[in-house]
């Protein structure tokens, strides 16, 4: 089942990349603008963003056109299918539900980085996994130690402003990791 529901959620994966990639070419800092724009390219070529790239685009994702509470209503029902939310409420209900979602995976990260990795069975560890964005299913445990490394190595360093970034980080570091064995 978790193949099922992760091929449904991963539908979404492609339009939400280039979704970024269109509003980036509307965003006012040339630099970042072209940050985030190089970053969908390589991630539509099929390579793995670093969390440092993801971090120095930040700012970008706390107003508009990319903040939370800014995105256009499509890009929201997407996220909301990544998480396994309902898209089907109106805009501004989508918005809280979502932006709530996300805080409280945020929540959950920062305890499990105070517990640590070492702390958790395999089950746990793919199960946190797979409620971040990442079939874990197909991988060995070390893979999804290390997703799960840089996943919180971002998390735990966003502020709830930048929950935006960390909705769209779920696609953007799950979709071609591990792709040899999906």
């Amino acid at each position: 089942f978790l193949d099922t529901y992760d091929a449904l959620r991963r539908e979404s994966y492609p339009g939400l990349v280039e979704t970024l990639a269109l509003a980036a070419q509307s965003l006012p800092q040339p630099q970042l603008q072209g940050r985030l724009q190089q970053l969908c390219r390589e991630v539509q070529g099929g390579s793995q963003p670093r969390v440092a790239e993801l971090y120095a685009v930040r700012s970008l994702f706390r107003g508009s056109p990319l903040g939370l509470s800014k995105l256009q209503v499509s890009h929201v029902r997407a996220l909301s299918r990544v998480l396994f939310l309902t898209p089907h409420l109106p805009a501004f209900l989508l918005r809280r539900r979502l932006r709530s979602h996300v805080l409280e995976i945020q929540q959950l990260d920062r305890a499990l980085l105070r517990l640590g990795l070492a702390q958790l069975r395999e089950e746990e560890l793919r199960a946190a996994c797979y409620l971040r964005g990442l079939n874990s299913t197909h991988l060995e445990v070390w893979e999804c130690r290390a997703w799960l490394e840089h996943w919180l190595g971002l998390s735990c360093k966003l502020e709830a402003s930048e929950a935006s970034l960390l909705a769209n980080t779920m696609v953007l570091l799950s979709l071609n990791y591990g792709r040899a064995k999906a």
